[in-house]
C-alpha cells in the first residue's frame, strides 16, 4: 500500500466518522432553515391557526438540529451500529460475488459516480443562483469524496447503502432552504464576489465588510454543501476502488473510462429532452437500488430513501409556476399582472414578454409605450433594415420589434432551445412563426464566425447569463460573446454604412467602460454613442456603432422626453486596456482585472474543509509514498488542460451544452485510447510520452497566445489545428497515467485516490485564469507534469534515457 494512513482501529471507525461529519453540517442547514423561518415568521406580524402546524413541525427541526450540534455522540450511538453493520453485510456479500459481476459493477457504479457528480452540479445550479457562479465547487467536493473513498477502499468496510439516505436528507434540507419560507428573505441569493458583477446585483463600491456581511448566509450554504457532496460521493469512491482489484489494473481503468462516457452520455440524453432532476436523481438512485444493493438486507433503508428522494423532488413547491429544465438552467414561467410571461432563472428576474403590436400603439400603458422606445431605438439609426441579426434573441420582444420596423430578414439567435420554445407559445406577437424570421439555436460568437451574409444592423440584447460555460471553468455561456474578438468578428458582417446596437444592464459602470472602448478600438467603426435608454434598470444603456461613420443621438424630443440620455462622454474617459476583456482573458463581469481575493477566501475554506474531511475519512498519521506522488501532479495537470480544452472548443464551435459534453467525452475518448496502445504494449515509452506532453503543451500555449498569428486557409482548418493541439497532451498524458499503473507495484485505487486529489488541487488552481488569463493554464500544466515526471524518474526516465544511450547502465539521473 501506498500510505499508511492510520492504524487499523482508526480505519474501523471511519466510516462513522464521516456520517458524524454528515450529521453535524447538515444540522447546522436545518438550525439555520429553522432560525430563519422563525425570524420570517416574526416579522409577518399577522398568522393564524394554520401556522401553528408548519411552525411546530419547523421548530422541532431546530431543536433536533441543536441537539445533534450540542452532542454528536447522541446521534452517533444510535447511528455506529447500523453502519457498522452496512459495512459488514456489503463485504459479506461482496465477497461471495463472482469476478464477471464485479467487472460488470465496475461498468455501473463508475457510470453512477460521473452521472451523480454531474446530477448534483445541475441541480444545486437551478437552486440557488451561487453555485451557478461557483459551480466548479461541487465539483471539487465531488473529487475530494471520491478520493477519499479510493485511498480507503481496501483499508476498510465499504458501506454502499450510505449513499441514498444521505442523498435524500441533503435533497430534502436544500429544498427546503429554497421553497420554504426562507425562499424570500433574500439571504442565499447575495453574491459574495468584490471582483465580479451580475445584472441585478449592483456592486457599485460595496465594502469588503459590507460583502462579507451580505455573503456570510453563502458561504455558509458553501461550505456546508461541499461537505455534504463530499459525504455522498464517499462510499461510491470506496465502492469504485474496491471493484477495480477485480481486474488487472489496466483493464479495469479502460472499464472505469467506458463507465464514465456511458455517464456523460446519459445525462447528455436527459439534457437532449429538457427531463427535470426527479428523472436524473431516478437515474442515479434506481441504478444504486437495484443493481449495487439488490442482494443487501439493508434494502428497505434504500427503498425508502429512494422513495424520499422522489417525493421531495417531484412536490409541487410552488404549483402556480411552470419549470423547464433547459439544458443551460432551470426556467420558471409565470404570468404577470397582464397575463403575459415573465421568465425567472434560478429564482431570479430573467425575461419578460410585452404586447406592442402596432395595434396596440397609442394605446398600451406608460410603462409599455417605455418599453417600446426601447426597443425600437436602434431603428432611429437604420430604418426599414433589409437584413438584421439579433443576438439573444430570447423570448422574442427583440425580434418582434424588428418586424414591426419594417426588417425584411432577421436571423434570431438563441442559444437556449427551451427560451425560443416558450417565446414561441407563448409571446402574444408570435415573432417566430413570421417567414420573414430564420430561429438559429446556436452561441452567438460561433454563428458570427460561421456567417457568410452581411447585415444592416446588428443587435445585441441584454444577455447576462445566469449559468457557467461548464462544471470545470468559472466561465459564463456568454462570456466569449463580449470580448474584443468577438464583437470585432460580428462588426465584419456589417455592409458598407451597417449598425451595431449593444444594450446592457451595468450592475457596475466599468462593464460600460469595456463595451465602449471594444466598439471605439474596432477598425473601421465611427465614434460610439452610448445611451441610458433605463430599461429593466436604471443603468441599462445601449452603445451606438456605425461602421465607416460616426453616429448622433436621433434629434427627437421624445426620446429625451421619456429619459433617454447621451452618456457617451462619460464612457470615452481613459479605461486600462488590460480589463477590456479578450480571448485569453473572457473574464467580461470582472470589474478589473484584479486577482479574485474573494474567490480566494472560499477557495482557502475549500481548503480548510478538505483537510479536515480527509481527516475524518482518510486520516493524517501516516507519511506520503514518494511513489504515487507522479499521479497528484498528473491529476493537476490533466485538470488544467481538460478546462482549457472546454474553453477553447466552446470558443471555436460556440459555447453550447452539446460542444461542452463533447469535449468532456473527447477528454474521456483520447484517455482511453491511450489505455488501449499502452495495455496493447503499442507504446509503453513513458519518458517519450512525458517528453510529447511537454513539447504539445508549449506548441498549445504559442497558439494560444497567438491566435492572429496563426491563420489557415478556412475556419474548418483552424478548427482541425485546435482540435489537435488540445488533444494531443490529453492523449500524452493518457499513456503516461496508464503505463504507471500497469506497474506491478501500484495500487490502482491508491492512484486514483492520489489522481482525485491532484484534480481537486487543479481545480483550485484554475481560478489563476481569471488574473493571467486562460493560456496560463498551460504553463501551470507543463509545472505540474514537470514535478510527475521528475518525482517517477527513477521508475519511468531512467529506462528510457538508456534506450538512447544518454544514460549508461548503473547510473542515476
Amino acid at each position: 500500500m501506498s500510505i499508511d494512513y492510520v492504524s487499523g482501529e482508526y480505519l474501523d471507525e471511519a466510516n462513522r466518522r464521516m456520517v458524524r461529519f454528515f450529521g453535524i453540517c447538515l444540522g447546522i442547514l436545518v438550525f439555520a432553515y429553522a432560525l430563519l423561518s422563525f425570524r420570517l415568521f416574526l416579522e409577518r406580524g399577522a398568522f393564524g391557526a394554520a401556522d401553528l402546524l408548519p411552525m411546530s413541525a419547523r421548530a422541532l427541526l431546530g431543536v433536533a438540529a441543536l441537539v445533534v450540534l450540542l452532542n454528536p455522540g447522541w446521534l452517533a450511538r444510535r447511528l455506529d451500529r447500523e453502519v457498522e453493520l452496512m459495512g459488514k453485510l456489503f463485504e459479506d456479500g461482496f465477497a461471495n460475488a463472482g469476478t464477471r459481476e464485479r467487472i460488470r459493477l465496475i461498468l455501473l457504479v463508475t457510470m453512477v459516480s460521473l452521472l451523480l457528480e454531474l446530477v448534483m452540479i445541475r441541480w444545486l445550479a437551478s437552486v440557488f443562483p451561487v453555485f451557478s457562479f461557483f459551480k466548479n465547487f461541487t465539483l471539487l467536493a465531488c473529487f475530494l469524496g471520491l478520493g477519499a473513498g479510493y485511498a480507503v477502499a481496501e483499508k476498510q468496510p465499504c458501506a454502499p447503502a450510505l449513499v441514498l439516505p444521505m442523498l435524500a436528507l441533503f435533497v430534502a434540507v436544500i429544498t427546503l432552504l429554497r421553497y420554504d419560507l426562507g425562499a424570500g428573505n433574500g439571504l442565499f441569493t447575495a453574491l459574495p464576489m468584490h471582483e465580479q458583477a451580475t445584472v441585478g446585483v449592483p456592486t457599485e463600491g460595496p465594502s469588503w465588510i459590507e460583502l462579507l456581511q451580505q455573503g456570510g448566509p453563502v458561504y455558509m450554504l458553501l461550505a456546508m454543501s461541499f461537505v455534504l457532496c463530499a459525504c455522498i460521493c464517499y462510499p461510491v469512491g470506496q465502492l469504485c476502488g474496491k471493484l477495480l482489484h477485480s481486474a488487472d489494473a489496466l483493464k479495469a481503468y479502460g472499464l472505469n473510462l467506458v463507465g464514465s462516457i456511458v455517464g456523460v452520455l446519459v445525462l447528455c440524453a436527459m439534457s437532449l429532452f429538457w427531463l427535470p432532476p426527479v428523472v436524473w436523481f431516478t437515474a442515479v438512485g434506481g441504478i444504486l437500488l437495484f443493481f449495487v444493493l439488490s442482494r443487501d438486507t439493508r434494502l428497505p433503508l434504500g427503498v425508502a430513501s429512494f422513495c424520499l428522494l422522489l417525493t421531495v423532488l417531484s412536490w409541487p413547491v410552488q404549483p402556480e409556476i411552470q419549470r423547464i429544465y433547459s439544458p443551460y438552467q432551470l426556467l420558471e414561467r409565470m404570468a404577470k399582472s397582464d397575463g403575459l410571461m415573465n421568465l425567472l432563472s434560478g429564482g431570479a428576474y430573467y425575461q419578460k414578454v410585452f404586447n406592442l403590436s402596432e395595434s396596440n400603439r397609442g394605446h398600451e400603458p406608460e410603462e409599455d409605450r417605455y418599453v417600446r422606445a426601447y426597443y425600437e431605438f436602434p431603428f432611429n439609426f437604420k430604418k426599414k433594415p433589409e437584413r438584421v441579426a439579433i443576438v439573444g434573441a430570447g423570448s422574442g420582444n427583440d425580434v418582434a420589434a424588428a418586424l414591426r420596423m419594417g426588417a425584411s430578414h432577421v436571423d434570431a439567435i438563441e442559444i437556449d432551445p427551451a427560451i425560443a420554445d416558450l417565446g414561441k407559445h407563448y409571446h402574444p406577437e408570435h415573432p417566430y412563426d413570421d417567414p420573414r424570421v430564420t430561429l438559429r439555436i446556436n452561441d452567438a460568437r460561433n454563428f458570427f464566425r460561421t456567417a457568410q451574409q452581411q447585415y444592416d444592423l446588428i443587435i445585441y440584447g441584454v444577455l447576462d447569463s445566469h449559468t457557467a460555460l461548464s462544471h470545470a471553468s468559472n466561465l459564463r455561456v456568454d462570456s466569449y460573446v463580449y470580448t474584443r474578438e468577438g464583437i470585432t468578428e460580428a462588426f465584419k458582417l456589417l455592409k458598407p454604412d451597417g449598425v451595431m446596437s449593444v444594450a446592457f444592464a451595468l450592475p457596475n459602470e466599468s462593464l460600460g467602460f469595456k463595451l465602449s472602448h471594444i466598439l471605439q478600438d474596432i477598425p473601421g467603426a465611427g465614434k460610439p454613442l452610448a445611451v441610458r435608454v433605463r430599461y429593466d434598470a436604471s443603468t441599462t444603456t445601449a452603445f451606438i456603432t456605425q461602421k465607416g461613420g460616426n453616429i448622433a443621438m436621433p434629434e427627437t424630443g421624445g426620446l429625451a422626453a421619456i429619459g433617454f440620455t447621451d452618456v457617451s462622454a462619460h464612457f470615452a474617459h481613459p479605461y486600462p486596456a488590460a480589463s477590456v476583456p479578450t480571448d485569453d482573458w473572457p473574464f467580461f463581469y470582472m470589474i478589473e482585472r484584479t486577482y479574485p481575493v474573494s474567490y480566494m477566501i472560499s477557495l482557502g475554506m475549500v481548503l480548510v474543509l478538505s483537510y479536515m474531511f480527509v481527516r475524518k475519512t482518510i486520516g493524517l498519521r501516516g507519511t506520503v509514498e514518494r511513489g504515487y506522488l507522479p499521479f497528484f501532479f498528473l491529476g493537476a495537470g490533466f485538470m488544467l488542460v481538460e478546462t482549457k480544452a472546454i474553453t477553447e472548443l466552446g470558443l471555436h464551435l460556440g459555447g453550447t451544452w452539446l460542444v461542452i459534453a463533447a469535449t468532456i467525452i473527447l477528454v474521456l475518448v483520447m484517455a482511453f485510447l491511450a489505455n488501449l496502445l499502452v495495455r496493447g504494449k503499442v507504446f509503453q515509452q513513458t519518458g517519450l510520452a512525458y517528453f510529447g506532453l511537454l513539447v504539445s503543451l508549449l506548441v498549445g500555449y504559442f497558439y494560444a497566445r497567438n491566435h492572429g498569428l496563426v491563420v489557415l486557409g478556412s475556419p474548418l482548418a483552424s478548427l482541425a489545428l485546435s482540435c489537435v493541439l488540445l488533444t494531443l497532451p490529453l492523449f500524452f498524458s493518457g499513456i503516461v497515467f496508464s503505463s504507471l499503473i500497469g506497474r506491478s507495484d501500484v495500487n490502482i485505487s491508491t492512484a486514483l485516490a492520489y489522481n482525485l486529489m491532484g484534480a481537486l488541487f487543479g481545480g483550485l488552481m484554475e481560478y489563476n485564469s481569471m488574473y493571467f488569463g486562460f493560456a496560463f493554464l498551460y504553463l501551470l500544466a507543463i509545472g505540474f507534469y514537470l514535478l510527475a515526471w521528475m518525482l517517477s524518474w527513477n521508475t519511468a526516465a531512467v529506462w528510457t534515457w538508456r534506450r538512447l544511450g544518454l544514460l549508461g547502465e548503473g547510473s542515476a539521473p
